[in-house]
């Protein structure tokens, strides 16, 4: 069977690592090599893993690379035909990888593969979720939004067999080994000038344009706390993170979009640009820098563009029946 690495990158995430260590642990699916990115965390993550999972590799960051930066050093250091980039805050059922590794090995056209996650925002007291979804895949507006497709409906069965979509959640993403040797870009799988948000978005749009595909398999089953979701207040996120999210919806155009499709959906996207700004100015005005931070990585983006549009195999339509 293929060797599966597990990429965990977490930061000052000692209090989801138990369980999610565990999950992944317990795997049906096997070899599995398990490693934990800590991203220079103030908490005791490095110490309690090394103590309690002597299985587990530990690499230990001076710095915060980002949810990127952190898993390019796993890639870089392992040579599995599969990886698994796992948050440290999703819980997965026994047979989750299985499940995934099964499914992806049907299909030699298929880089990206995910499953069903169920909210843990709202669990009973004894620990067990509502049958809620979080994730099911990602699915992206004419107007260039990003969209967790089923996010907050009850699981009905709905969705119910594998199908192909446009992106993956990074929450829990099963990357094919030579897909990411085709399209990393330099030292890059990730783009780590995404730092955090966006990343799982723009790994799967570049995959795509180079003629990989993206695959949704609901048998595949987890659990996700998630940081934050559409419905939280922007106040109740981190500064940091509300910037990054302005940033990098203009990186994920610079780099991926093509000419065609921006002037077909030009009246949506210029509608919604003038939202996101009046917003910006008028209620939060910090996130200003998310457009000087994209100015400033504009002629960056534009280089990777470049070796991108260079290397795009898939006709102009096949990415355009993606937007909704």
């Amino acid at each position: 069977m293929n060797r599966v690495a597990v990429s965990i990158v977490a930061f000052n995430s000692g209090k989801h690592l138990p369980r999610c260590l565990d999950a992944i642990l317990s795997q049906t699916y096997a070899p599995v090599d398990v490693y934990v990115v800590d991203n220079a965390s103030s908490d005791d993550t490095v110490p309690f893993v090394s103590k309690n999972y002597p299985s587990v590799t530990v690499i230990r960051s001076e710095t915060n690379l980002g949810y990127g930066g952190g898993h390019n050093l796993v890639i870089h250091r392992t040579d599995s035909p599969y990886v698994l980039a796992l948050n440290p805050d999703a819980y997965l059922s026994p047979t989750f990888l299985e499940e995934l590794v099964a499914a992806i090995e049907t299909r030699s056209d298929v880089g990206i593969a995910g499953g069903k996650l169920y909210s843990l925002r709202n669990s009973k007291p004894d620990g067990e979720s509502e049958p809620i979804i979080d994730m099911t895949w990602l699915d992206i507006e004419k107007k260039r939004r990003q969209v967790c497709y089923a996010q907050f409906e009850r699981d009905r069965g709905q969705n119910s067999s594998p199908r192909f979509v446009f992106g993956i959640d990074g929450a829990a993403t099963l990357l094919r080994r030579s897909m990411l040797e085709e399209i990393r870009i330099g030292q890059e799988y990730y783009d780590e000038d995404f730092f955090a948000g966006k990343e799982d978005l723009d790994i799967s749009w570049r995959a795509q344009l180079y003629g990989w595909r993206c695959l949704y398999v609901p048998s595949a089953v987890g659990h996700h706390v998630r940081t934050f979701t559409s419905k939280d207040r922007r106040s109740d996120i981190s500064e940091s993170l509300r910037v990054s999210s302005v940033r990098n919806r203009y990186l994920l155009m610079t780099k991926n979009d093509l000419p065609m499709h921006l002037l077909r959906h030009l009246a949506h996207i210029a509608l919604y640009e003038i939202k996101i700004m009046a917003y910006v100015l008028l209620r939060e005005p910090s996130s200003v820098k998310g457009y000087a931070q994209a100015l400033k990585l504009f002629p960056k983006a534009v280089k990777k563009r470049r070796i991108i549009m260079d290397r795009k195999r898939v006709a102009d339509a096949y990415i355009l029946q993606w937007f909704r």
